[in-house]
């Protein structure tokens, strides 16, 4: 009896000493010892807006908010085929201040592109208002007659949140131009229909983004102008909502580059203006 007794405690001796021995073992041996993880630093999601020739010396931070409440824009384009003079030089084009191929409307491309990485979901009306005046015989001061019809349908199928009306300025360069750290930029101003009953609603929206505009790069914004009296529109479509801004974008002299710029920070303007944090 004593002999089994030795002999059951000799084999519990042997279990403790194996069961306590493993962690030891197990830090000797590599194959034996747990795969710890590896543990990694969350990375910043910072999203760069490059201008058109890739120069990375030409970036421009884009707002790093990452979930937001759907922000719906607008751009249409009244003038349809304003133009400007260094990019119809550089594609070999007559010099002029009106084209129906290289012109302002061209531009809807990089609106979209620098509207999306700034969270912001934009829509460019395809009617070329010019083109639509020249077939039905209309003079130019009917312009705002003629994009109305276009505008008016889209907005009634679908709500925005902020609709633009592009313009090149006739502006020369001097007066359309600004520079900021080195850096030229087109320079914008940002016009209001004063014979709109309405115009203090689109007047608060466009001094809203005037001061945010130069937040961001001091004397890029030209300001606020409101339009009356004889001689102007004095409406220009914004009696259809309250959010439509008319942007006269850079002047006759501005390149593809600064214009490109420009964009990237408007964008910018409107992401950190208008849109809201969505709610967690």
């Amino acid at each position: 009896m004593q002999r089994r007794q030795r002999g059951r405690w000799k084999i519990i001796v042997l279990f403790l000493a194996i069961f306590f021995s493993l962690p030891i073992i197990a830090a000797k041996v590599p194959l034996l010892a747990e795969e710890q993880p590896v543990i990694e630093s969350p990375k910043q999601d910072t999203k760069i807006a490059y201008a058109a020739n890739k120069d990375k010396a030409l970036a421009t931070k884009v707002s790093e908010k990452k979930q937001t409440k759907s922000f719906n824009t607008l751009i249409y384009f009244t003038h349809s085929h304003e133009a400007y003079y260094p990019i119809l030089k550089k594609q070999q084009q007559t010099i002029t201040v009106y084209n129906d191929s290289t012109n302002v409307q061209s531009l809807g491309d990089l609106f979209v592109k620098h509207f999306k990485q700034n969270h912001i979901d934009t829509d460019v009306l395809g009617v070329d208002t010019m083109k639509v005046m020249k077939q039905q015989q209309m003079a130019f001061y009917q312009a705002y007659d003629a994009v109305r019809p276009y505008v008016k349908k889209q907005i009634d199928k679908k709500d925005y949140d902020l609709i633009m009306d592009i313009h090149r300025d006739s502006a020369g360069r001097k007066v359309t131009t600004t520079t900021y750290k080195g850096t030229p930029y087109a320079r914008m101003v940002l016009v209001i229909g004063g014979k709109n009953k309405q115009f203090q609603a689109n007047e608060a929206y466009a001094e809203q983004l005037s001061k945010k505009l130069n937040r961001l790069v001091p004397g890029i914004s030209r300001g606020v102008m409101r339009k009356t009296g004889t001689g102007v529109n004095g409406i220009y479509n914004q009696d259809l909502s309250k959010q439509i801004i008319l942007i006269e974008l850079g002047g006759v002299e501005n390149n593809e580059e600064e214009l490109n710029r420009s964009i990237a920070i408007l964008a910018r303007a409107i992401e950190e203006a208008f849109v809201e944090p969505a709610s967690s």
